[in-house]
């Protein structure tokens, strides 16, 4: 009788065990995809920083472009959707949008800051301050995301 079972479920064994293969490979994709998203937010970020750093020191216009364009890849690198497979996944999520809106206005204010260099105004001291200030906010801010994202330990 347990020889009539057995060749008759015989391949529930493999079944199962494929089922299972095929759970594991679903979450191990969302954790992969997970992982790609915070790599390529983090190479996004770098290009920004050197983009807008290249800019600040050489101020020509095809470096602007360059910034212009950086912060456009980091803008849409921090539209980042994480599951809850990654560790403060929300806190993540939320704090590269900050980044990316920091970059926004750090790279308005240096325009602004070389429009007034070239138009000689007075408040130079001021762009530039808060052109420092908003620098300082975006790498505190950045270095907040590598620690949420465990890149600080």
């Amino acid at each position: 009788m347990n020889m009539e079972i057995l060749k008759k479920y015989k391949l529930f064994p493999i079944i199962v065990l494929m089922v299972l293969a095929g759970v594991l490979l679903f979450f191990y994709r969302f954790y992969h995809d997970d992982v790609k998203a915070l790599e390529d937010f983090f190479a996004s970020d770098e290009n920004f920083d050197k983009a807008i750093s290249d800019f600040f020191i050489i101020k020509t216009d095809d470096l602007e472009r360059k910034g212009g364009d950086a912060f456009n890849e980091l803008h849409n690198k921090a539209a980042l959707w994480l599951s809850s497979f990654i560790k403060n996944d929300g806190e993540l999520m939320g704090q590269a949008l900050e980044v990316a809106n920091l970059s926004g206005r750090e790279l308005d204010s240096l325009r602004a800051y070389e429009g007034a260099i070239q138009s000689k105004r007075a408040d130079l001291d001021g762009l530039a301050k808060e052109y420092g200030d908003l620098t300082r906010r975006r790498k505190v801010a950045y270095a907040r995301f590598q620690e949420l994202g465990g890149l600080n330990d």
